[in-house]
């Protein structure tokens, strides 16, 4: 188990072979809360996601990442992803150029289909 703190100053232990996902936390989540962390629960927490993926990383080595719409980093376990999804024409507007299944919902990426695949295999997912 890894400790981080909640943003009401709590203890938050997370198993890292259950990360499912990390990204930074967003406004509206929490104002003290500077990551998200998706496992068997939602976790925010006030370490910074640089400070974050090290750590979920040393205990989850098919942690991979790619890019949100905003060029922010989107962190999440390579075996429990399904793509890459093609996108339509109106999702490519948007910047998007891609997306995975995690969660069961769609992750929507910045990577090419075939950067997609590359990030999975490297990481001992199963693209497909």
């Amino acid at each position: 188990m890894v400790k981080f703190t909640a943003p009401d100053d709590s203890k938050v232990d997370v198993d890292p072979l259950r990360v499912i996902r990390i990204r930074a936390a967003i406004y509206g989540e929490n104002a003290a809360a500077k990551t998200r962390i998706d496992w068997i629960t939602l976790s925010l927490v006030k370490e910074a996601v640089d400070d974050v993926v090290p750590l979920i990383k040393a205990g989850l080595p098919s942690l991979a990442v790619l890019s949100g719409s905003d060029g922010r980093k989107i962190w999440f376990d390579a075996k429990q992803a399904v793509g890459p999804i093609e996108i339509t024409p109106t999702q490519k507007k948007y910047g998007f150029n891609s997306s995975i299944k995690i969660m069961g919902y769609r992750q929507y990426v910045r990577e090419t289909p075939d950067e997609v695949r590359s990030v999975l295999r490297a990481a001992g997912g199963s693209p497909s």
